[in-house]
């Protein structure tokens, strides 16, 4: 697509951003994070990070989860992002684009597996935590470069703060277990992030007061990285959700599939099954964030009704 047609596109597109706003603002809804405050530095980045994934081209991504949980009795990965992370992937390949699944040793276990009937293997990549992990990421370059990669998503993706150390919402540094992903926009791509408690890779675009002010421990998780758009939101899995709706609100109907609540049912069911874990009270059980499955299914059900 030349500079004019993309011009003209991004223009056309406009006539979508009242409906995406709803979206955006109907995925924010606080659960006792402040997602409703912090949303508010990134208005619009929803319609964009959208627009950048359908217009022209479909996008090729690296779409980047993987939270793990070190305290719990049987420590892995929580259930918030890989599953938003699943729909992303499988949307951007329904369009025509592609995806490839990035996560660390420590989430593996969880993630790998439960992508394995959605993904070819040569797309779910997994990082080193602690050695290694700059021979890794030349691998990825070269793959980038040779599979026309263009973007990056996170989501739930935790992020240094200030000091450089990564830190969960209870504030413990989890550095140990987690490799530095953050380092992947040093691939000058395009980049999206996901989040939903201030210490996400993204959530650099909000300023760091609003993060102390309206999150417990923000002053010492709140994540310095940002991408190009933030999407916030009241849990991560409904962010993603919110981007897969945006992309079919501008016209993109074989994302269907995966606004139904069903398809999330199943493959949240899936990442328990290989160990996932609630992320706030750390047991392994098919909920997210500690929400009540009928609250957390109404907010699939009525973020995908004002998609089509």
């Amino acid at each position: 697509m030349d500079s004019n047609t993309a011009s003209i596109a991004n223009l056309a597109s406009w006539r979508f951003y009242p409906r995406i706003a709803r979206i955006a603002n109907l995925a924010g809804r606080d659960v006792g994070r402040g997602s409703e405050t912090l949303m508010t530095f990134s208005r619009g980045d929803l319609f964009r990070a959208a627009r950048q994934l359908v217009t022209g081209k479909p996008a090729r991504a690296l779409v980047v989860t993987g939270f793990y949980i070190p305290k719990a009795e049987v420590p892995a990965a929580e259930t918030d992002g890989p599953l938003g992370a699943l729909e992303v992937c499988m949307a951007l390949r329904a369009i025509g684009g592609d995806a490839w699944l990035v996560t660390d040793d420590c989430c593996e276990p969880v993630i790998r597996p439960s992508a394995a009937t959605m993904l070819p293997d040569d797309h779910i990549l997994i990082a080193p935590v602690h050695d290694r992990f700059d021979g890794w990421m030349n691998g990825v370059i070269d793959l980038a470069k040779a599979n026309n990669i263009d973007t990056i998503i996170y989501i739930e993706r935790v992020g240094p703060a200030a000091d450089g150390h990564p830190r969960n919402m209870r504030g413990i540094d989890i550095t140990e277990w987690t490799a530095p992903l953050s380092r992947l926009t040093q691939l000058q791509l395009h980049t999206i992030g996901v989040g939903d408690g201030g210490n996400e890779i993204g959530m650099g675009r909000v300023a760091e007061y609003a993060i102390e002010g309206v999150v417990d421990h923000g002053e010492k998780i709140a994540c310095r990285v940002a991408t190009d758009e933030l999407i916030v939101s009241g849990t991560s899995n409904w962010g993603a959700h919110a981007l897969v709706c945006a992309m079919r609100a501008m016209g993109q109907p074989a994302i269907d599939p995966y606004l139904k609540s069903a398809w999330h049912r199943e493959t949240l069911e899936t990442i328990v099954a290989h160990g996932g874990l609630d992320g706030v009270h750390m047991t392994n059980v098919a909920t997210v964030d500690g929400l009540d499955p009928d609250r957390y299914y109404a907010e699939i059900d009525a973020l995908s009704d004002l998609a089509a």
